[in-house]
Formats: structure tokens, sequence, C-alpha cells
């Protein structure tokens, strides 16, 4: 009987046998599909991660290519739209002409602004040095495109701004927190109004402007005649190309006419730092978050 059942045992034992490396095999195989899922899931992510940094840097690159054609200090030669390694090269604001960088900032304040004829209606008498020997008036831009020499080149631009109607910018925003020259210009509008002041001060608290790189000086200033003397001194400082921004005023009825006590910010360049962005690109969406 033992020899009758021995085939079968040995039968049975090969197909356990068979089905334990069947086993092994399936197993085996779910394990290399699983790791090669999870790499191939990884790679999608690596990939697409990747992809944003790539975009990232391309939109940081096409801004700043951008911002210097916007403000025309680089000249696009091939006319692509786009600054190549070598025009960046050669990006030389005082080898580049004016003229040819229409549409930029540059070309808009110093040609369209600077003989633009409303800001010269308001602009203060053009200093001596503006005239030539027979009294004509200089034109230091065509000057400034003429020569090739970069310190003659910031002479004119200098010049340039001095002579022409961009004079009225620092006379209606000065490049600096000069408390005196404020003061000087209101004892003018008063001159002008016929008033003599009674009180003009600069204040002492400290007033912050809503407007990066703008700084404030506050003066208070008080006014007391008739109604036309109060009425002319605030129309004479409405007009002024100086901004006095009124905040608050107090007018009184008196035997001479009116009085007004009032406080005003006056405003300045200050110093202002770089512009500049970061981005963070994250991989994961916990990360954006």
């Amino acid at each position: 009987m033992a020899d009758e059942n021995k085939p079968a045992q040995e039968k049975r034992l090969k197909i356990s046998r068979a089905q334990q490396l069947t086993m092994l095999e399936v197993l085996g195989a779910s394990l290399i599909l699983g790791i090669c899922l999870v790499l191939v899931v990884f790679l999608v992510k690596y990939i697409g991660f990747n992809t944003e940094v790539i975009s990232a840097k391309n939109e940081a690159i096409t801004d700043y290519d951008q911002s210097l054609r916007n403000i025309g200090i680089c000249q696009d030669t091939d006319k692509n739209n786009r600054l190549n390694g070598e025009e960046l090269d050669k990006c030389d604001p005082y080898k580049v002409a004016v003229s040819d960088m229409k549409d930029s900032l540059r070309f808009n304040v110093l040609n369209v602004m600077a003989n633009n004829e409303d800001l010269e209606s308001v602009a203060r008498q053009r200093e001596q040095d503006c005239y030539d020997a027979n009294g004509e008036k200089i034109d230091f831009m065509a000057k400034y495109e003429e020569t090739d020499n970069e310190l003659a080149k910031q002479q004119y631009l200098l010049l340039t701004k001095v002579c022409s109607a961009l004079r009225v910018v620092p006379d209606a925003l000065p490049a600096q927190q000069n408390t005196e020259a404020l003061m000087a210009s209101l004892n003018q509008i008063f001159i002008l109004s016929n008033w003599e002041p009674e009180t003009l001060s600069p204040r002492d608290d400290v007033v912050y402007s809503a407007i990066d790189g703008v700084g404030v000086i506050p003066v208070t200033l008080r006014v007391e005649g008739s109604y036309a003397t109060t009425l002319g001194t605030l129309n004479n400082i409405e007009r002024s190309i100086r901004e006095f921004d009124i905040t608050s005023g107090l007018f009184e009825w008196t035997t001479a006419g009116i009085s007004l006590q009032a406080q005003a910010n006056a405003y300045y360049l200050d110093e202002m730092d770089e512009l500049e962005i970061t981005k963070t690109v994250n991989a994961s969406r916990k990360g954006r978050k």
C-alpha cells in the first residue's frame, strides 16, 4: 500500500512546491511593480516640481528683461522683444541714444516731460547757465546725444534736468528733507498773498506717509485777516507747485475777519530700498498652504 501511495505523495509534493514558487514569483512581481509605481510617482512629482521651478525662473527672467526695456537702458538691437546675452553685456545707458528708446520711461522723461509746455508754465525761471552768449536757450539734450564722453554726458544730463521743464519735479517733490526750504516756500506764498504770517513753524510730531519712498514734513500755520486775505492765502497754497496737504483746520470769525489755524503735511522724496520680490515654489500641497 505504501508503494502504491508514493507516486501520489510525490505528485502532491511537486504541486505544493510549484504553488510555493508561483506564490514567490507573484510576490516578487508585486514587489517590483510596487517599487516601479513608487518610482514613477516620484519621478512624475520630481519632473512637475522642476517644471514649476523652471517656469518661475523664466517668469523672473522675463520680468527683469521687460523692466530693463521699459526703463530704456538696454537696446534690443535685433528687435525680437527679448534681450540676449550680447545685448545685456553691452547694456550701458550712456551708449544708448535716448531717441532710439521710444515708449520707454527714459524717453518719456528726457524728451516728452522735458519739453512739456504745461510743466514749463509753472516752472521757476531758468538759471543763467541755461543760455548761451546770445541769450538763446541751450539744447543740452542734443549735446547729450552727440558726445561719447561719459563724464560730459553726465554733465549734460544734469543740465537738462535744470534747464528743461523737468526742473518742476524737484520743486514739487524735493529729493531730501529740507525744512528751511519748505518754510521759505510757505513764506513766499504769504508774501504773494500780502500777508505776514503770525505763526509758521514745523511740527514736532512724526507723520508717516502711506506711500513707500515718500517722507512727510508736518507744519503748523495760522492766518488771520479779512475774508479776502484768508481766502487768497488758501488759494495760493492750493495753486502752489509744492503740495501742502491740510489735514485739519480751525476757522474762527473775529473782528478782523477770519482766523485759520491749520495743520498740514508737505512731502519729499525719501530713500527707498530696491524692490525685490521673492517667490517660493513648494513641491507639496501642504507646503503651498
